[in-house]
């Protein structure tokens, strides 16, 4: 009795992971639906590194405000755009009350520039999962020129229809865009490391 009754609990834990086990992404850009696709808020992480007291060591920010779309073109992935908007009061450090601070007029001045945004003006491809995003970045008011690095997570499932993750890397002089405080404390380039993903808009 006490064997039968393991015997049924371990099929059954078998056939729960079984069924909780999710396929691995298709990586090929390709077989990505084209069409318009909208951020998902829940798994999108922008981090931002700076050197700090001369490159001691990194001070890490992380912004959780992020909003965009996607327009894909899986045939022609070069063809595609991207625009992204990130609220700089969604700052978090792990400092208490720095994040605040960083917001405020002393730092981001976000009550005067609410939003940073990034709009893509031409993709190259460099690889079959990998490209360059060329667009233009507005912080504090400035709009300036960025690249950048891209790779393809792959294609997954939404609620709606297909998931796209990707992953990109850029770096900025901060003084680009009148990002000045600090000077010397803080280090000038500011490196970005972002993973998101976008999910299918149904028509």
């Amino acid at each position: 009795m006490v064997r039968a009754f393991i015997l049924a609990l371990s099929t059954s834990f078998a056939l729960l992971t079984a069924s909780a086990a999710v396929a691995a992404p298709d990586k090929n850009p390709a077989t990505a639906p084209s069409g318009d696709y909208a951020l998902d808020k829940r798994h999108a992480a922008l981090i931002a590194r700076v050197d700090h007291q001369g490159g001691v060591s990194k001070s890490v920010f992380r912004f959780d405000g992020l909003d965009g779309t996607l327009k894909w073109d899986g045939a022609k992935p070069e063809q595609s755009s991207l625009s992204v908007t990130i609220d700089p009061k969604s700052i978090v450090t792990p400092v208490a009350g720095f994040a605040e601070e960083l917001a405020g007029d002393k730092f981001f001045k976000s009550a005067q520039f609410p939003t940073i945004t990034f709009v893509s003006k031409s993709v190259s491809l460099s690889g079959p999962t990998s490209g360059k995003v060329a667009g233009d970045l507005t912080f504090m008011g400035v709009t300036k020129p960025v690249v950048l690095d891209v790779t393809f997570g792959g294609v997954g499932k939404s609620r709606d229809g297909a998931k796209l993750g990707f992953a990109a890397t850029t770096r900025f002089d901060r003084r680009d865009f009148g990002f000045t405080t600090l000077a010397g404390a803080i280090g000038n380039d500011i490196d970005i490391q972002i993973d998101i993903e976008f999910d299918q808009i149904k028509k």
